[in-house]
C-alpha cells in the first residue's frame, strides 16, 4: 500500500460471537458489532471490536453504509463473518495458510483500486478452478469479501434490495464508474447462509421480493436463475 494511503479491515458480524471465524485467518482486523452484543464477542475471545449503537447497523445495509461513511480509512475492506478459508486459484485451488500473505493480497488489490481510481471490488462468490479464466474480471457478482475505495465509491446502498444489495452496487459502480475489480486468481471461502445468526433466518419470501426489485430496476442488465439460485450481471465489457 501507498504510504499515503490508509487500509482497514472490518468485519460486520451479527448473532456469531461464538461461531465467527473470519479474524483468524487475519493478521489485523476490527469486528463491528452492535453495542448489546459487545460483551458476548468479548467473552468469547474477540477483543479488536468496532461497537455501534444497534439502530445505527441494524442491518446488513446500514452496517455496511455506516462503514463506508464513517470508517477513518482511504480504503476499506469489508469481510464475511463466517470466511474459513483463501485460496490462490488457478487451474487448481492452493489454500493460503499465511495471514502474512492474505494480508499483502488484500494489500494489492487494494493498491491497484487506489492507482485506477475503482470505487469497489469484491472477491468471486465461486472458488471452482474451472470458474478461473482471467487473473481479473471488471463486472460480476460479489463473493465474500469486498473493497471500497472510498473517494472513488459512487454506489448508495439502498434497503429496499437488502437480500441484493451487493448486486446494486455492482450495477451502480457499473453504470457511474464503469468498472469494478473483481480478482479471479484470490478467493475467498466462507460459510454464507448456513452458520447460525447473521442473515441465515431469512425468508425466501422476501429473497424473492429483493430479486424482483431488482429486476424492475436494472431490466436486461440484470438476471435471476431461481433453480440455481445464481444471479447474472449482463452488463457488457
Amino acid at each position: 500500500m501507498s504510504k499515503t494511503a490508509t487500509l482497514g479491515i472490518y468485519i460486520p458480524s451479527y448473532k456469531r460471537a461464538a461461531t465467527a471465524t473470519t479474524h483468524n485467518l487475519l493478521e489485523r482486523h476490527v469486528y463491528v458489532v452492535r453495542e448489546s452484543e459487545e460483551a458476548a464477542y468479548r467473552e468469547h475471545g474477540i477483543t479488536s471490536i468496532l461497537a455501534v449503537e444497534d439502530s445505527q447497523i441494524n442491518s446488513v445495509v446500514k452496517v455496511n453504509r455506516w462503514l463506508i461513511e464513517n470508517a477513518p480509512e482511504d480504503l476499506i475492506a469489508i469481510l464475511d463473518d463466517d470466511l474459513h478459508h483463501f485460496y490462490h486459484r488457478l487451474e487448481s485451488n492452493v489454500v493460503i495458510d499465511s495471514p502474512e500473505i492474505i494480508m499483502s493480497e488484500i494489500e494489492r488489490i487494494a493498491q491497484i483500486m487506489l492507482d485506477l481510481s475503482i470505487g469497489y471490488a469484491a472477491t468471486d462468490p465461486t472458488t471452482a478452478p474451472w470458474n478461473y479464466n482471467s487473473e481479473f474480471e471488471f463486472k460480476g457478482t460479489s463473493g465474500g469479501m469486498r473493497w471500497v475505495n472510498r473517494k472513488a465509491f459512487k454506489a448508495k446502498l439502498r434497503e429496499d434490495v437488502e437480500f441484493n444489495w451487493d448486486l446494486d452496487v455492482v450495477l451502480q459502480e457499473l453504470l457511474y464508474n464503469r468498472i469494478i475489480l473483481k480478482p479471479k486468481y484470490f478467493c475467498s471461502k466462507g460459510l454464507t447462509d448456513t452458520n447460525a445468526g447473521g442473515l441465515s433466518d431469512k425468508k425466501r419470501s422476501q429473497q424473492v421480493a429483493s430479486i424482483n426489485l431488482m429486476k424492475i430496476r436494472w431490466g436486461k442488465y440484470f438476471a435471476y436463475n431461481f433453480d440455481s439460485n445464481k444471479p447474472y450481471i449482463r452488463v457488457k465489457r
